[in-house]
């Protein structure tokens, strides 16, 4: 199965080019599902066709689905919602109020990673499209596998202890309710399960994330940070869209400064992100709305070529070793000015850039390896551990915080 996920600014046309390359991969013959995971929902207005919480048909061989949190609270979260829904109620909230507060952060991000997980173990679909949020949000939906899985790391199982010894000891005496075996059951589940889809995500031959860009500069910026936040979370970055080009054809006066503009942005595009494999889109006429204007996008973007390739199997981490050192390398294509600091707890690399954080457990090589040092090469940050002559000689070696230096 293909995971093909469309991020971008806010307004620069996710949502078109991601119906539009649904039903372009529809029409070659691939099973093909397209889904929403923005709270605020644009897909079936761009179809021009209802679509729910459940999967709806909208034409052969593609189905759409728009993430309702009311549904999936009802259907996947049972018992965790009604856990949380008692225990706010006990607190003295009313019903009503209880069951709406009980919708904890995260949820609308899990359910729409769950449903990928069971797209792929049904083999129900062949290609899964994913139109997301704005930046922030998709990159909260990407990094969320990870967070969560250091919260269970590092919580659940303290947490599922002392509520052992509470049960049989507070729990006898207080009206606020415990949560219930079940209860702590289904979180070990999407513990699993989270792990599930983050080997999925971050396998490239099977998800592929594309950057939708506009010609404008705020817009450039905000996509290269994106790209390299990706990137630092092991997502492979492996094309991008370029939307609404304004035709060149225009004569008129009043556009000349806009074309002139565009065309440095358009170069500086070309430039900054080489060699991704580049979409490009005019500006239409008129909004691009219903089947037939998404199939016209999808003509200029794709011509005659299957969206549903992958354009670069490319990892954005590598392990490499030789000369007494052993090395993790990392890409980070615009580190540009925000500070990036990593250090090592145990067999885990820290990696933080700006205001977000990555940890890699790191593999057996360099579990226990001294960090040596960091240095940006290009648009990879290399790590360097202690390597076996180095290590024989050192024992394990003193870790400590180290911040890498940054390219010019």
């Amino acid at each position: 199965m293909r995971v093909i996920i469309y991020t971008g600014k806010g307004g620069v046309g996710k949502t078109s080019v991601a119906a539009a390359t649904a039903l372009r991969s529809a029409a070659l013959g691939h099973r093909t599902v397209v889904i929403s995971t923005d709270a605020a929902h644009s897909l079936s207005d761009s179809l021009e066709v209802p679509l729910s919480g459940t999967l709806q048909r909208i034409a052969k061989n593609l189905d759409g689905l728009e993430i309702d949190i009311q549904l999936e609270l009802e259907t996947r979260w049972k018992e965790i919602q009604s856990y949380f829904s008692d225990f706010l109620a006990s607190q003295g909230m009313d019903g009503v109020s209880a069951k709406e507060m009980a919708v904890f952060p995260g949820m609308e991000l899990m359910s729409a990673l769950f449903h990928v997980e069971e797209f792929h173990k049904s083999k129900k679909y062949d290609v899964v499209v994913m139109d997301t949020a704005p930046t922030a949000d998709t990159l909260r939906l990407l990094a969320f596998p990870d967070i969560a899985n250091w919260y269970f790391d590092h919580l659940f199982h303290m947490v599922k202890n002392v509520l052992k010894i509470a049960r049989v000891t507070v729990g006898r005496i207080v009206s606020t309710p415990l949560p219930s075996d079940k209860f702590l059951e289904d979180l070990e589940q999407l513990r699993e399960r989270l792990r599930y889809v983050r080997d999925l995500l971050t396998d490239p031959e099977v998800t592929s994330v594309r950057l939708v860009v506009n010609p404008e500069k705020m817009v450039i910026s905000e996509t290269q940070r994106a790209y390299t936040y990706l990137c630092m979370y092991g997502y492979t970055v492996e094309s991008i869209v370029i939307n609404r080009v304004m035709s060149e054809d225009i004569t008129d006066p009043f556009f000349a400064e806009k074309l002139e503009e565009q065309r440095k942005h358009l170069k500086s595009i070309d430039e900054m992100f080489s060699p991704l494999k580049t979409f490009r889109a005019g500006l239409m006429p008129r909004e691009v709305l219903g089947k037939a204007a998404l199939e016209r996008l999808a003509e200029e973007l794709f011509g005659k070529d299957d969206p549903t390739k992958a354009y670069s199997l490319e990892s954005p981490m590598r392990i490499e070793s030789g000369d007494g050192e052993n090395t993790l390398a990392v890409k980070l294509p615009f580190v540009m000015d925000q500070k990036l600091e990593l250090y090592t707890r145990k067999d885990v690399l820290v990696l933080q850039l700006g205001a977000f954080k990555k940890s890699i457990i790191l593999p057996y090589a360099l579990a226990g390896k001294e960090l040596l040092g960091a240095d940006m090469d290009g648009t990879w940050l290399t790590i360097r551990f202690e390597g076996e002559e180095i290590g024989r000689k050192k024992g394990k070696g003193s870790r400590g915080r180290k911040e890498a230096r940054k390219a010019p």
